[in-house]
């Protein structure tokens, strides 16, 4: 057997390898041991439930609205072709 030292290929390819390793846990760490400021902060005691708000006033009526003004010989618009249409969505249409 050929000692490691032998060749300083192996030994330079086995330190990449624990660098890379040592380098991409140092970069999930964080996102695997995610804490949030409350949790990091330790044991604390709970606090107490808040006050209930005060409820709001009514909002004001509005305004009537204004009567529209017709186009002279003016139709509801319906589809013109309904051919490729689904049957639900004229069902749904009222075109059926």
């Amino acid at each position: 057997m050929t000692d490691l030292t032998d060749k300083p290929d192996l030994t330079r390819r086995r330190m990449f390898a624990k660098l890379g390793l040592a380098v991409g846990t140092a970069y999930v760490a964080p996102v695997m041991l995610h804490m949030s400021p409350a949790q990091a902060s330790g044991a604390s005691r709970p606090s107490r439930p808040s006050r209930p708000s005060r409820p709001s006033r009514p909002s004001r009526p509005s305004r009537p609205s204004r009567p529209s003004q017709s186009v002279r010989g003016s139709q509801p618009s319906r589809p013109g072709n309904t051919d490729d249409m689904p049957l639900w969505m004229l069902q749904l249409l009222g075109l059926i």
